[in-house]
């Protein structure tokens, strides 16, 4: 290893040094992606948004449902540490083999935007997916349904509800943060998370 590494070039040397850093960071991005590190922000910031109000809630609605949050983007902090890899990688293996220079360069470069694009196109997949998961809960608002497992107060408990034309069963809390039975007759009204649902009992809605 080291006869190796005296053997070769200064550039060479400094795109061994960067492939060895990019990779490990690059590694770490596609495992904090699929392991969901950013998910305690995002559901953090549904949350909030949840407590706004139902009427601000059903413009976000419609703009999940028509899948307007999602936009290809090429440029981003993970498809520039893709981009940095690949093309360290690919510099330092051509580097090594003898290729001349500014061939190892071209090539290298090439191998860099595939792996842009290639990531770029994986989040934007992902966050395509994660959006169609959202809007299909959001058809439950306005929907009756009744308790399934007691609502606890201040608590999750769960309920049966349509959810995108089918009976299903979803975590669910009272809006007013009160407890709520099994077999109590309730109507959806807002969104905690992409799993948890807001309800009020219907008998809060007679004579409205």
């Amino acid at each position: 290893m080291e006869a190796w590494w005296e053997g070769i070039s200064a550039l060479n040397k400094a795109f061994a040094v960067g492939a060895l850093f990019f990779g490990v960071l690059f590694l770490w991005q596609i495992v904090g992606m699929f392991l969901g590190l950013d998910s305690h922000h995002q559901a953090d910031t549904a949350h909030d948004q949840s407590d706004m109000g139902h009427d601000q809630d059903g413009g976000d609605h419609e703009t999940r449902a028509n899948g307007a949050g999602a936009s290809f983007s090429l440029v981003s902090i993970r498809s520039a540490i893709a981009f940095a890899t690949l093309f360290t990688w690919a510099g330092t293996l051509y580097l090594t083999s003898g290729i001349e220079t500014a061939l190892a360069l071209a090539y290298s470069f090439a191998w860099g935007l595939a792996a842009m694009f290639g990531v770029s196109y994986l989040v934007f997949k992902l966050v395509q997916l994660q959006e169609i998961g959202n809007a299909s809960i959001w058809t439950a608002v306005g929907e009756e349904g009744s308790v399934y497992m007691n609502v606890p107060e201040g608590g999750l408990g769960k309920i049966r509800v349509k959810v995108s034309g089918t009976v299903s069963f979803v975590d669910a809390r009272s809006a007013d943060r009160g407890p709520l039975v099994a077999g109590t007759k309730v109507r959806v009204v807002g969104i905690v998370d992409n799993r948890t649902v807001e309800v009020v009992p219907m008998e809060n809605q007679e004579g409205v």
